[in-house]
């Protein structure tokens, strides 16, 4: 959850909030000639919403490229409709076949909604591996809405999930990619995609093994130049070789972003494409490229940008609070605040916090009145097997081990006190008159 601690996930909700009745925003954009478009989550179901586009008055935006970007008041009208949808939580319909709506408004101004079901996620390619209900995967963390992460069958996976027509083209390219580097036997060189992901009978994402790993550095240039070297033999072009699409693990080297991959049975032509798409991207990439801070394309280096749209309250509903709660209410209130530095404005704030917390835990640490004690070992001697039994090993111990006529004293000890034994005060007594 963005501008949340990192211990809030998905997973702690389970736990500790009324959790199938969280709605989170996973993501949206504006388009101005489609519309506003919002993604909503709810306990594994998706939900696509599409309103009208907001236009500024007396502005072409055929004509005018610069005001493509948004302005403040373009972000004020897409929160306000969010904040429409914030009241028309209690009748969202989730889980249904249905998988998108459109909001439309009423002659009295106000809103309703219209359900329908889009297919975004055309493949390229028949589906080459088994397929995964959505529902069997247990959604542990979901950055945006291409990248979720989750639990299949006791295992963490990675999902590339295109619920909204802007990403569905990318995941089916990188279906199509996997299927070219699989055929050509160079998968090893990226993170193996286990299963296409469904729902209500579309595909909607594909599930891959974990993206961990570390940055690229200078000193895998040699590493990364022959992976890459390896690849082309077999007839691939990657079509990105940016610092963020590569990552070095324990295996080797792994590229990311395999929707560019293309498959060439001419090596002349793969090898003049590759001029530019390979060693020359990557002459940049191990030079002035490498300069410049990178996050990689995984979900797992990545802050979530989901946050849970809370819901307000009612005479029905009792009006309760947790910490959990109160943080969901605070990102709430940053994310729609008109404000065009707000997020920017609490970033200090936030720092602050999280500086506060670790010093505390730190205090604690290194407070000798909270260490642990250090573990005693133990075990158990036992003599060895050819041990040969004999009457007089008490006397051979007798001879090896000193004994002491003096009987044992238990106030020798270290301590003068015992634990129930108080020390003699010395009161101090004022001189008498006579002395």
């Amino acid at each position: 959850m963005e501008y949340a601690s990192k211990d809030l996930t998905i997973r702690k909700l389970r736990r500790t909030t009324d959790f199938e009745n969280l709605t989170f925003r996973i993501g949206g954009y504006t388009e101005h000639e489609l519309g506003r478009f919002y993604h909503l989550w709810r306990n594994g179901q998706v939900l696509c919403i599409q309103a009208e586009p907001y236009r500024r008055p007396g502005i072409d935006y055929l004509q005018s490229p610069s005001t493509q970007n948004l302005c403040s008041s373009d972000k004020e009208a897409f929160y306000y409709l969010q904040e429409v949808l914030q009241t028309m939580l209690d009748n969202l319909q989730f889980g249904t076949e249905n998988n998108c709506a459109h909001l439309v408004r009423q002659k009295d101004n106000t809103y309703s909604l219209i359900y329908t079901r889009k297919e975004f996620v055309r493949l390229k390619c028949p589906v080459w591996t088994k397929k995964v209900n959505l529902d069997d995967i247990e959604i542990t963390r979901i950055v945006d809405c291409a990248l979720w992460e989750g639990i299949h069958e006791e295992m963490e996976v990675d999902l590339f999930m295109g619920v909204h027509a802007l990403w569905s083209q990318f995941v089916a390219a990188e279906s199509l990619g996997h299927k070219l580097m699989n055929e050509a036997g160079v998968s090893h060189y990226t993170y193996k995609l286990l299963a296409h992901v469904y729902k209500s009978g579309m595909i909607i994402g594909v599930m891959c093994e974990p993206i961990i790993g570390r940055r690229v550095c200078p000193t895998d240039r040699a590493a990364v130049f022959a992976a890459v070297a390896d690849i082309q033999r077999h007839g691939i072009l990657l079509g990105s070789l940016l610092p963020h699409d590569i990552l070095i693990t324990e295996e080797g080297v792994r590229f990311l972003n395999i929707s560019a991959v293309q498959f060439y049975k001419d090596h002349d032509k793969l090898a003049a494409e590759a001029e530019t798409s390979h060693w020359a991207e990557l002459a940049n990439t191990f030079g002035s490229g490498m300069i410049a801070p990178h996050t990689p394309l995984g979900s797992r280096a990545r802050d979530a940008l989901s946050y849970v749209i809370p819901r307000l309250p009612s005479p029905g509903r009792p009006v309760y609070t947790t910490p959990e709660l109160a943080m969901m209410r605070f990102v709430w209130s940053v994310m729609t605040s008109p404000g065009e530095f707000a997020r920017t404005d609490v970033l200090p704030l936030l720092k602050f916090r999280d500086s506060e917390q670790q010093r505390k835990k730190s205090a604690v640490t290194h407070d000798p009145k909270h260490r642990r004690r250090a573990k005693i070992s133990h075990k158990v001697l036992i003599a060895p097997l050819d041990y040969s039994e004999s009457e007089n090993r008490f006397e051979e111990l007798d001879q090896i081990v000193p004994t002491d006529d003096e009987p044992y004293n238990p106030k020798w000890r270290s301590s003068q006190h015992t634990p129930y034994e108080r020390p003699k005060k010395k009161l101090l007594l004022p001189p008498r008159d006579d002395e």
